[in-house]
């Protein structure tokens, strides 16, 4: 289960452990298509066999990423890869 709640982060569970995903910093002024960037970002990396933490870091990536500018689900793969690395991932 994944709960995205915008700029404060997302939270994720496999059943046996609880994960928080934050990135400071980058909030970005169009949010319009986060939430299907971070599913993208998120169904990416878990089909390429990353773990939960990884895909949820790259999802939480994808969707800062988006909102960096205008238009619903448009992003800078770039970006969204460099941002993956400052993502925090606890629990």
């Amino acid at each position: 289960m994944v709960i995205t709640d915008g700029a404060d982060g997302s939270w994720a569970t496999d059943g046996d452990r609880v994960l928080r995903a934050t990135l400071t910093g980058h909030t970005g002024g169009f949010p319009v298509g986060s939430g299907d960037s971070f599913l993208g970002g998120l169904l990416v990396a878990l089909d390429r066999g990353d773990d939960l933490a990884a895909a949820l870091a790259l999802a939480t990536a994808a969707g800062t990423a988006n909102a960096q500018g205008p238009g619903a689900a448009v992003l800078d793969a770039d970006l969204a890869r460099r941002l993956a690395g400052q993502v925090t991932v606890s629990g």
